[in-house]
């Protein structure tokens, strides 16, 4: 990339240690202009200094607001930055909501030491996706889906992989904002969905669903 055009980075993150660590390595970069952060989709919005990004690196496990969520608003309000996905969820409708809701990467956090050359393909017109989704991306045409045990939604997928890291519902919660009494409501939805009765089964019947 040319000097000349320098660019805006954002990252909307609400792991601090990791959102620090991208920060860091965005800062190095020299054609990178100034990194700006935001640790929560609420914060985003408000800030008018988002009318200046070029592209924004987006964590998908946020509270309240998820990051599907975000990209999503962006896109319809016809926003121009070009957002990147960044996060250790790899489910298949995770990464098909991404981007079909407008990002043009979805990278596992895992992979940032790439970054130089994540900015370099987007910001040149590209997209760009981890090796290892890209697989699930292309074994996804392959697969035929004959029940609901795969239809929950991004909600219901953000819990659920909270439940399997063994989170309570007060604790899920509080941490996206939700009344328990909505909580116990999506996990009931989850659990009949895929037909299981435990946190147990739900865990083998989520990671043979490859929805972990």
């Amino acid at each position: 990339m040319d000097r000349k055009k320098s660019i805006t980075v954002g990252i909307l993150e609400n792991d601090e240690f990791f959102l620090n660590e991208v920060k860091e390595r965005l800062k190095s970069i020299p054609e990178i202009d100034s990194v700006l952060t935001w640790e929560s989709a609420e914060n985003f919005f408000k800030d008018p200094a988002i009318e200046s990004l070029d592209i924004l690196f987006l964590d998908i496990m946020l509270s309240g607001m998820t990051g599907i969520d975000v990209v999503g608003k962006m896109n319809e309000s016809g926003s121009k930055i070009k957002v990147i996905m960044l996060t250790n969820m790899s489910s298949d409708e995770m990464i098909f909501n991404s981007i079909k809701n407008g990002a043009l990467g979805y990278i596992l956090k895992s992979d940032i030491g790439r970054i130089r050359e994540i900015i370099e393909v987007v910001k040149g017109g590209g997209a760009t996706i981890t090796p290892t989704i890209a697989l699930r991306v292309f074994s996804s045409f392959r697969k035929v889906k004959t029940n609901e045990e795969e239809s929950l939604t991004d909600r219901e997928t953000q819990i659920l992989q909270l439940l399997v890291k063994g989170k309570k519902i007060s604790s899920i919660a509080e941490l996206l904002l939700l009344s328990e009494h909505t909580v116990h409501g999506y996990v009931k939805s989850i659990y009949k969905k895929l037909m299981v009765h435990n946190r147990v089964e739900l865990t083998l019947k989520a990671q043979k669903l490859s929805l972990l």
